[in-house]
């Protein structure tokens, strides 16, 4: 650092092609070293397209003579190392992403898919800024090729005995109604029904219950409610990872989609990340693998990996239903997606017209 050979140690390691990038933190204070490393790293910088990056470690006020020197010699410079490698990986992911990235709008689809209309007709029926029943948003989701459990809605306890028969048993019951967004909270879930006699018992007191709560929301708000649809009998999914896909709505993006861990670890957690529509299957694995819970898709400690496959497929299918009806839907909850070692289903879902 105090002679000659500095100089040359800075030209071997800036010219070997295994080097990207060159970190020279220097305490400062001790002007025999600075002033020859300083005048080097600047000397050096003009001779190469490879950055030096500079780590000054003066306290400001002391020695600003070599850091200005560094500064305005083109060098970036840091107070600390942390910010300094910060600010280095940020360097190499920004051009990372420059060298892999290809504009999705060169060939995003101008015209909605098919499936859009039969989604629409759904959504016309639903007064704005209302959110849709699970049933009718589980049915925009089948329009788009979003597999949803297998539910059947029933308006009589005969209906719900009939449906859980041809499911098979054992079953979940919860109410259909635009007026129940969070039934999990109200206690109007009702897993691992196993017989016919349970149906009927639960069929009478989810409909009993869950048109108290209809009531009782609407002389809250002092608005009319949606009415009770019926009580939904579902399959009951075992295993795999719940995962929840969801359609925000940024003021400046538009429609935004979020993927994250599912279920109860969604609020736990918050163990999401976001993309901007149109996106295609690569940018998704890389979203997916952005989350800290990703070994659980892997298969953590012992268990079966999830098809992936089929989340991806998903993900995506719900990036083009967020363009398709950017206009009609303010947001859109898919939680819990359970993704299998075989499949994706949608076990609840909520839609909430513009």
């Amino acid at each position: 650092m105090a002679d000659e050979r500095g100089r040359k140690i800075l030209e071997a390691i800036v010219a070997d092609p295994r080097v990207s990038a060159l970190i020279v933190p220097l305490a400062g204070a001790v002007d025999m070293f600075s002033e020859g490393l300083s005048r080097d790293c600047v000397a050096v910088q003009k001779t190469t397209d490879k950055p030096i990056f500079m780590v000054w470690g003066a306290p400001p006020g002391t020695d600003d003579h070599y850091y200005h020197r560094m500064l305005d010699g083109g060098l970036p410079v840091f107070r600390t190392f942390g910010n300094c490698v910060n600010a280095v990986k940020a360097y190499f992911d920004y051009w990372a992403f420059t060298r892999r990235h290809r504009s999705p709008f060169a060939d995003a689809p101008t015209a909605p898919l098919p499936a859009a209309k039969k989604a629409k007709r759904i959504l016309a029926d639903a007064p704005a800024g209302s959110a849709l029943s699970e049933h009718a948003s589980k049915e925009i989701l089948k329009a788009y090729g979003i597999k949803p459990s297998r539910d059947v809605l029933c308006r009589s306890a005969a209906e719900a005995v009939r449906a859980a028969k041809q499911i098979g048993y054992p079953v979940v019951m919860k109410p259909a109604s635009a007026a129940l967004s969070h039934k999990s909270d109200l206690g109007l879930v009702k897993v691992g029904v196993s017989s016919d006699k349970d149906v009927r018992a639960h069929y009478a007191d989810l409909d009993r219950r869950a048109r108290k709560a209809i009531g009782n929301a609407g002389s809250r708000s002092g608005e009319g409610r949606d009415e009770l649809d019926g009580i939904l009998v579902c399959e009951q999914v075992r295993g795999g990872v719940e995962m929840v896909v969801g359609v925000s709505r940024d003021e400046l993006f538009g429609p935004v989609v979020m993927v994250g861990l599912g279920g109860v670890f969604v609020e736990v957690l918050k163990d999401v990340t976001f993309r901007v529509p149109p996106f295609g299957e690569a940018e998704v694995r890389r979203m997916l693998r952005e989350l800290k819970g990703y070994a659980m898709l892997e298969g953590a400690r012992g268990a079966e990996p999830a098809d992936i496959d089929a989340l991806v497929d998903v993900i995506v299918k719900v990036g083009r239903l967020a363009q398709d009806l950017a206009g009609e839907v303010a947001e859109l909850d898919i939680n819990p997606l359970v993704v299998r070692p075989r499949g994706a289903v949608a076990l609840d879902a909520l839609v909430v017209k513009r």
